[in-house]
């Protein structure tokens, strides 16, 4: 027995300082595991304050396990969400509440917050891109119809949705945040092309959101062609079965805004505050929609005025 352990002394001591094992990244790593199996328990949350506020952690938590191991595809994509969630869910919903308040030095300082976020996120999205793809950079800088092609030929599998969608998602969400940056603007096309793909692969990934989307940008894009809009939005609605209720609140608060049609914008907006609980595996999404859905339901004449 006492040569048995010093047998595994001997080759634990081999590891450590003749192979180079590093216990810190293996530590890591097996964590990575434990995050995956434990984010649908964090997206089922029924508490939008207590949610909020553990997210900073979580995120800072991030961050430090991806200075130990980089390459960990989980906690990078973990990262990438918890930074988009966050900045979408509860930064710019301060940004939302400042701006009524006519406090716009503390929105302005709440959305720079934000578009730091989704930058994060983007640039986090584009390393996990990077792991197993390379030329996402040398494809940017060739022009949007290269970008199209290198996605087309790269992405070939519904698996691949993952990666691009939160490339594209972030980035978008960064570009809404910085509309008075024209070099911010002029780079949606890239991001659509990249949600474009990902619903190609996988029109379902992430509760339908590349459609919605697709949707709003088609809805808000200078000169939009309504008519042209409507049946993307009909298709996230078939997509969701109208249980992802970002979808309707954001048809409102778009579409129905632009179409100047009250009804429309009233009746959506009360389709998500009157439904219960229709989706459990998002109902921390759900729950922020119908935050969003009370404020705007209370914005009714200022957005529609007589």
């Amino acid at each position: 027995m006492r040569n048995r352990g010093c047998v595994s002394l001997g080759l634990a001591i081999a590891c450590l300082g003749l192979l180079g094992c590093d216990l810190t990244k293996i530590t890591a790593n097996g964590t990575s595991g434990l995050f995956q199996r434990a984010a649908p328990a964090f997206e089922q949350h029924w508490d939008y304050e207590l949610a909020g506020n553990a997210m900073p952690g979580n995120i800072v938590q991030m961050e430090g396990l991806l200075r130990i191991v980089p390459e960990n595809k989980i906690i990078v994509m973990n990262a990438v969400r918890l930074y988009t969630a966050y900045a979408y869910g509860w930064v710019e919903d301060r940004v939302e509440l400042h701006v009524l308040e006519n406090d716009h030095p503390a929105a302005e300082e709440q959305l720079r917050r934000a578009r730091y976020m989704y930058l994060r996120a983007r640039d986090l999205a584009k390393h996990r891109i990077a792991l197993d793809h390379d030329g996402f950079d040398e494809a940017y800088q060739a022009g949007l119809p290269q970008f199209r092609e290198w996605l087309q030929r790269t992405f070939k599998k519904p698996e691949h949705a993952e990666g691009i969608f939160w490339a594209g998602y972030a980035w978008g969400s960064y570009i809404n945040a910085s509309k008075h940056d024209m070099v911010a603007v002029a780079d949606l096309p890239f991001a659509k092309a990249l949600i474009e793909r990902s619903v190609e692969l996988d029109p379902t990934y992430f509760n339908g959101a590349g459609t919605i989307f697709l949707a709003v940008v088609a809805t808000e894009a200078p000169g939009a062609d309504l008519d042209a809009a409507e049946p993307l939005w009909n298709r996230a609605l078939e997509l969701t079965e109208r249980r992802n209720l970002l979808t309707l609140v954001n048809m409102a608060r778009t579409y129905a805004v632009r179409r100047q049609d009250r009804e429309l914008y009233v009746s959506l907006l009360r389709e998500v505050l009157e439904a219960g609980d229709i989706a459990p595996n998002q109902r921390l999404t759900n729950m922020i929609a119908k935050r969003r859905a009370a404020r705007y339901l209370r914005q009714v004449e200022e957005r529609f005025p007589r």
